[in-house]
């Protein structure tokens, strides 16, 4: 007996030895949310409490127009350190970094962007991307020069621009240390040196910040929605700026945008909702805000009034030579999808006896417009072919129906 439990004794002692010796390795990506934690606890205003104090110091002295007026080796130093705290806030406020891959892949996804590219190129394109200091020389030094560029309207200057800051991965317009920290008491018109020296340092909570970045990196719908109810001009100039045009939320809320009286869409209105200039000045064509028309319209919404309304101006180069800066090239490009998706919608039986057919119109009248079409071979969209010929043959039936009636008379 004794024996049996001296080798049940045994047998319980190495059962636990090697229960102890298999212990599950941490996934890659526990040990990775681990080190980011390890990180996070290092509060970086303890560890940048000097330089903290000093640019609050600096900027009592230069005013509201703050780091943008300070010597240029302190602008580089107060940005670099700018940077990295308004990071460090983000992380706070429960922001998951992402890798340099699905960064990418973001910001191609919102602002068409590729962030490989150089930063010459980037800032054509209505964004910039942060060079540290141990990023390419070059850039380096040209980011130096923009910061020293006083002419905030210019595209090579630095401030008040979209940037794209990599390594941490997140989006930020003008970072500055006031919009990451609060100095307890802190008066920029009349600082306390009291103040200055012992008053109390913590981070600011910046939602908007935290959301655009949980919208783009995270395709957050909890984000979208602050935006929607907080920030609404993000949101627009995604796709005004960058053609972003594949949200439904966002599709709808340009369309709600457009004032309609007595059921006719004003015409102003719509000039920059199907088509705009980019950050980059370059055509944009929101054909995918015209997609979801097609699969949303209805006898109430007035979307099929809405192209009736453009095109018929648009296409009108007689009466209305000027448009909108574009060239007569544009016009014609922007009205062959305007003019495909009006008759989409009209094939849905949406048409209306307000229907002017602005489209036919343009075909009627303009042979380079029906030349530019075939020259282009109807830019390959299924059936516009037919579009085209119906809309044109129902003008020209209204057109003889009226010199009918001109010659009854």
């Amino acid at each position: 007996m004794k024996k049996i439990y001296l080798l049940l004794l045994i047998l319980n002692v190495v059962l636990m030895n090697g229960c102890k010796e298999q212990a599950p390795k941490q996934s890659s990506k526990q040990q990775v949310h681990q080190e980011r934690t390890v990180k996070s606890e290092v509060d970086l205003i303890k560890k940048y409490d000097h330089e903290i104090r000093e640019y609050y110091r600096e900027l009592a002295e230069v005013g509201l127009d703050g780091v943008t007026v300070m010597p240029i080796e302190k602008k580089v130093e107060y940005t670099d350190l700018a940077v990295e705290l308004n990071f460090e806030i983000l992380k706070r406020m429960g922001f998951l970094p992402v890798s340099d891959a699905e960064a990418q892949k973001a910001i191609k996804k919102y602002y068409n962007i590729d962030t490989s590219e150089s930063n010459n190129s980037l800032f054509k394109k209505g964004l910039r991307r942060y060079v540290f200091k141990d990023g390419l020389p070059q850039e380096r030094l040209d980011q130096r020069r923009s910061m020293d560029d006083g002419a905030t309207e210019t595209l090579f200057c630095f401030w008040y621009r979209n940037l794209f800051v990599p390594k941490y991965n997140y989006i930020i317009f003008h970072p500055i240390i006031e919009g990451a920290t609060l100095l307890e008491g802190f008066d920029d018109e009349d600082a306390d040196n009291n103040v200055l020296k012992k008053g109390k340092l913590s981070y600011r909570i910046d939602k908007e910040l935290f959301y655009k970045n949980q919208f783009i990196f995270h395709d957050s719908k909890a984000a979208l929605t602050w935006l929607m109810n907080n920030n609404r001009s993000f949101l627009r100039d995604l796709f005004l700026e960058y053609g972003y045009d594949k949200s439904d939320v966002i599709n709808k809320m340009m369309l709600d945008e457009i004032k309609v009286v007595n059921r006719i869409p004003e015409a102003d209105e719509t000039k920059a909702l199907f088509a705009s200039r980019g950050a980059n000045r370059k055509l944009l064509i929101h054909r995918g805000l015209m997609e979801y028309m097609l699969k949303h319209v209805n006898e109430e919404n007035e979307y099929f009034l809405m192209l009736d309304q453009y095109a018929s101006t648009l296409l009108d180069l007689r009466n209305y030579p000027e448009f909108d800066g574009l060239t007569k090239e544009e016009r014609y490009r922007i009205g062959a999808y305007v003019g495909y998706y009006y008759g989409l919608l009209f094939d849905k039986g949406i048409g209306t006896s307000i229907d002017i057919n602005g489209f036919g119109h343009g075909l009627y009248y303009d042979e380079n417009l029906r030349d530019y079409l075939k020259r282009n071979k109807y830019f390959h969209l299924p059936g516009f072919e037919d579009i085209a010929g119906k809309h044109y043959r129902r003008y020209r039936i209204d057109v003889d129906i009226e010199m009918q009636k001109m010659r009854d008379e």
